[in-house]
């Protein structure tokens, strides 16, 4: 057949699956399948190409389309407990896996490998569809979203943080640039989770490290390995071996607690067999604004805990306030461009400017951009999925106000009902619920009785929306009731804490149960329960195999 060029046509309908194969792109344009198949017109302009693009397999008879954002905690519960005879499903997220978090700190020190603490999107044993993209922008009234293709963009696996420089954008521009394209849904599923919060602290989302996502533990492990390979080099000042060699945490929560105690761990009982030498330069110091570390525990917990650190080699530095980050060694001046050869300093309102090799910041969450701002102003009301608040009927007159979506004051995240579904206020004050938008995790809050933001709690929500959604029946279905199990911290040195949900009696004492447990036993049940949660019996296997490698050989002390 001839070749077809992008001045002939604008639209081209193909229902022959050979023709279909025969079909060549022409300086650029892109034909795409839609649910016939066939193929929609194009839409061109002066900005990136849209193209409307329909998820396969096509939908089955009722088989309504379900589309997820985002493969954390949330997005792959709910993917893989919707039932695959009632729902297409459809994943969209930036990064192409699942990453079981709770042993992110083990990967980030070489007691496990990377690859046994995720989960490949794309299964060969599921019927789950994925496209790897960011999504920009949603259409409640047309029902789609517009997403960014992030196949081939750096960054993906790590925190997101601000642009360097005006020269970093322009290679951006030119390579970086994904496609864009629509993509329809029936039902909309956001999990998208947070960003890093830096609290505007200057430097700090420049210069320090994350730790939310494997790219932010890959950067950990390489970056402990290479400031012990910069303090053995010959001839280095004492003063920067020290410095080079002063692990910073910002954040005395579970994370920045267990990874305080897993870097601790690591250092004595592998790193130093290696460069004994170092022994009298390497410290450890955990900070936070709190008065101790692990304030959700119960006080005799927390007491335990910092006890623990300290005599695992932690210095424990709680009241203190961060005012900056910056490459360069404390006390000099000029532009302090970036220079790993070389520390940082850490300037706190107590201490003031101390040297430090690398520094993780572990303080909190906050809404991202799409949340902040794809998730705002409303252009067009959706009529057919909002519904008023009270009453369940159709909202008089939405065309006379301006809407936008709902969120919480202070913390912008979106202000879910208690069966999840997100919600829409007016400029007059009304509020309408759509029926076909969900949102789950940390991106989320309920309007009353909101549970903490943790992976168990993301668990939960997804478990519920599908069970509710499997039923088809809603509104008769119970709201969601966070039910805590209680939380586990590594502290160092094979102890950890487990605080049990505890209730008060009626007369204001405690129940007969504890209110923890710690030491061995709670490191047990620690490494247990972290075991039995993983997502496949492939990966227990592994993790299991490379505790008791580590326990016989040691870790993995190489830097690659």
């Amino acid at each position: 057949m001839e070749r077809l060029t992008p001045r002939i046509y604008r639209a081209c309908v193909v229902k022959d699956t050979q023709l279909l194969k025969n079909l060549q792109c022409v300086n650029g344009s892109v034909l795409v399948r839609a649910t016939n198949p066939t193929f929609l017109p194009l839409h061109r302009g002066n900005k990136a190409c849209v193209r409307s693009y329909t998820t396969e397999p096509s939908p089955r008879g009722n088989e309504e389309r379900v589309v997820i954002l985002g493969s954390g905690w949330g997005g792959w519960t709910v993917s893989r407990k919707l039932s695959p005879s009632k729902f297409n499903r459809t994943i969209i997220s930036p990064r192409s896996y699942f990453v079981f978090t709770p042993l992110l700190t083990d990967a980030a020190v070489g007691s496990l490998n990377f690859s046994e603490i995720v989960e490949p999107v794309r299964d060969r044993k599921s019927t789950v569809n994925f496209i790897q993209a960011a999504a920009r922008t949603v259409d409640f009234n047309r029902k789609v979203i517009t997403c960014e293709a992030s196949v081939v963009k750096s960054g993906v696996t790590e925190s997101a943080r601000v642009e360097q420089n005006e020269l970093e954008k322009q290679v951006k521009a030119q390579w970086e640039q994904g496609q864009r394209f629509e993509v329809p849904y029936d039902k909309l599923i956001i999990a998208v989770g947070c960003s890093p919060r830096t609290f505007n602290t200057p430097g700090v989302r420049e210069n320090a490290f994350f730790f939310k996502d494997v790219g932010d533990a890959r950067r950990v492990k390489r970056r402990i390995r290479e400031c012990f390979e910069l303090a053995a080099l010959p001839r280095v000042a004492p003063q920067l071996r020290r410095r080079l060699l002063h692990f910073a945490i910002v954040g005395a929560g579970p994370t920045g607690t267990e990874l305080a105690a897993s870097m601790s761990d690591f250092i004595h009982e592998d790193m130093f067999k290696v460069y004994p030498y170092l022994k009298n330069d390497v410290r450890i110091t955990l900070y936070d604004v709190a008065p101790t570390v692990l304030s959700m525990f119960d006080k005799s917990l927390s007491r335990y805990a910092m006890g623990t650190l300290k005599r695992e080699g932690v210095t424990v530095k709680t009241n203190h306030h961060i005012e900056g980050l910056r490459w360069g060694e404390p006390g000099t001046k000029g532009l302090h461009e970036m220079d790993p050869k070389s520390c940082l300093t850490l300037t706190t309102k107590e201490d003031g400017e101390e040297g430090v090799g690398m520094c993780v910041w572990a303080t909190g969450n906050e809404m991202g951009p799409f949340v902040n701002k794809a998730l705002d102003g409303v252009e067009r009301f959706p009529k057919k999925s909002a519904l008023a608040k009270d009453g369940n009927d159709q909202v008089a007159n939405p065309g006379e106000t301006t809407w936008s979506v709902k969120k919480a004051p202070k913390a912008g995240a979106l202000l879910v009902d208690d069966h999840l579904r997100v919600q829409l206020e007016s400029a007059d004050g009304r509020t309408a619920v759509m029926q076909d938008v969900f949102a789950l995790g940390d991106n989320c809050m309920l309007e009353t009785g909101s549970p903490p933001a943790t992976a168990q709690a993301t668990n939960q929500e997804a478990l519920w929306l599908a069970k509710a959604l499997n039923k088809g029946m809603m509104d008769q279905s119970p709201g969601f009731s966070f039910k805590n199990l209680g939380v586990l911290a590594y502290v160092g040195s094979s102890k950890a804490l487990m605080q049990l949900p505890h209730e008060t009696n009626g007369n204001g004492s405690d129940g007969i149960l504890p209110t923890g447990i710690k030491g061995y036993p709670a490191w047990v049940i620690w490494k247990g329960a972290y075991l039995s949660m993983s997502m496949s019996w492939r990966n227990r296997l592994r993790i299991l195999f490379s505790w008791f490698a580590n326990w016989a050989f040691g870790r993995d002390v190489s830097r690659y």
